[in-house]
């Protein structure tokens, strides 16, 4: 299935087709042709059904997008950092040094 590029985002649904009736078996938000088509490939065989994405679920997903794009080991790593300022401001690494020499 070819996407138009102003049709992302949009949302994919998958769907198992059993007498006639159709179960719901997955669903995601595609920004791109090539996450369609991994989600198409993944449910191969699958019934795919597409629906446009209402602006709250737009927001929702680029605010998603947003805050998985900063991995923890870059906060852990800020939180070190503030508290070696922290340390040397208060004179307290200074005093560790002093002390453990």
């Amino acid at each position: 299935m070819e996407l138009r590029r102003n049709d992302f985002p949009i949302t994919l649904q998958a769907y198992e087709v059993r007498d006639a009736r159709e179960q719901f078996v997955a669903e995601q938000v595609v920004s791109s042709q090539t996450e369609a088509d991994n989600f198409m490939t993944l449910y191969t065989g699958k019934l795919i059904k597409t629906r446009p994405i209402e602006r709250a679920e737009i927001r929702k997903e680029i605010h998603r997008r947003h805050r998985a794009a900063i991995p923890a080991w870059v906060w852990i790593l800020a939180v070190l950092i503030i508290l070696l300022v922290i340390a040397y401001a208060t004179g307290w690494l200074q005093t560790f040094i002093v002390n453990a020499g």
